[in-house]
């Protein structure tokens, strides 16, 4: 028997007003991770027995992978009973997923990592995060709650540093400040500089010339310098000797060579970093909000610091293997990094470089 083409078309209708009421209502779910949260006055121990009843948090993070999972490790160590899942990825590729579980009400994340403000910002005015209810991250611990938790319930974890560093055979005089760089004995491609490729590294030149002035970028360019697609490269030629000095050099990855004898070094510029500040929230549409809470919570702590920030910016003073603290990395206006803005910057950079 043949159905009639008009009662399938009203099926179909039918079907697609459900299935976007599903997807509205979180999937037929009315379960609230707000109402689930242990409430910050309600104390530690209260936060810690509920989060051992789900028994499990996911976090998607942007951090070093290794630093995450040591994270992980002491975090299972010191509350037994609570499985950490991590999951690493970048920015971009994290961050729609995260939107994704918003929208059909099927969470898997519990807590999310990012360093990209520009989409950190929306989500928080939509209200998409939970407020934090740790200790520390209600200003009951050593973690400046004032200063690094932000309206709309996203706090500060840690940073991502790049600075300058040198060859210590090559130039053993060594560096203090970005502006050693322009030293005539550098000249000629004994120096490495970054081709602004992305946004954030357009932001990076943005930040020279306003710590060191207009010219000071045009002044690099004199020095005849090699160019790098990457902070990675960079710092293996500096490590082999194919450079003396380098503009743009993780800190993360310099240190282990260094340790195994390799004629690196480097500092920290006196007036601060450029670098990329991480932003952690506990999301609305977790299914372990308490266990999120916890993960957080225990992230800000000197012993989470010291764990998820070596040879990197950290929330804390004073802790063991970092080089500077948040509150001293550059935070990026996404406002002055428009796609016009970032087009009309990297056409300037190669009338100078190339």
């Amino acid at each position: 028997m043949r159905s009639d083409p008009r009662r399938r078309g009203a099926l179909l209708i039918l079907l697609t007003i459900t299935s976007l009421l599903a997807t509205a209502c979180g999937g037929g779910n009315d379960d609230n991770a707000e109402s689930k949260v242990v409430p910050a006055s309600a104390g530690m121990s209260e936060l810690v027995a509920a989060a051992k009843k789900e028994g499990k948090v996911t976090v998607y993070s942007a951090q070093d992978l290794t630093a995450l999972n040591n994270l992980a490790k002491a975090f299972e160590a010191k509350y037994p009973g609570i499985d950490v899942n991590t999951v690493r990825g970048v920015d971009g590729d994290l961050g729609v997923k995260v939107e994704t579980e918003f929208n059909t009400g099927k969470g898997i994340a519990d807590m999310y990592v990012s360093a990209s403000l520009s989409w950190v910002k929306p989500q928080a005015e939509a209200k998409r995060f939970l407020a934090p209810t740790g200790p520390e991250l209600t200003g009951k611990g050593d973690y400046d709650a004032k200063k690094y938790v932000h309206e709309g319930n996203y706090f500060e974890t840690n940073s991502a540093v790049l600075t300058f560093g040198w060859n210590t055979k090559l130039y053993p005089k060594g560096l203090t400040d970005y502006t050693g760089l322009l030293d005539p004995a550098l000249k000629g491609g004994k120096i490495g500089v970054i081709e602004p490729t992305a946004p954030s590294i357009v932001d990076f030149y943005l930040w020279l010339e306003e710590k060191y002035g207009a010219g000071f970028v045009k002044k690099l360019a004199a020095q005849k310098p090699r160019i790098y697609p990457s902070s990675l490269p960079m710092g293996e030629a500096l490590t082999s000797g194919e450079i003396a000095a380098g503009s743009f050099v993780a800190p993360i990855t310099l240190e282990p060579a260094k340790k195994k004898g390799a004629p690196v070094d480097y500092r920290m510029a006196p007036n601060g970093a450029w670098g990329a500040r991480y932003y952690g929230m506990v999301l609305e549409s977790a299914p372990h909000p308490n266990a999120g809470q916890l993960f957080a919570d225990f992230m800000v702590t000197a012993e989470g610091q010291k764990l998820i920030t070596p040879s990197a910016g950290s929330v804390l003073p004073k802790i063991p293997g970092t080089v500077i603290t948040n509150d001293k990395v550059r935070v990026q206006d996404p406002a002055k990094l428009t796609p016009d803005a970032v087009a009309a910057y990297q056409k300037k950079w190669k009338s100078l470089f190339q």
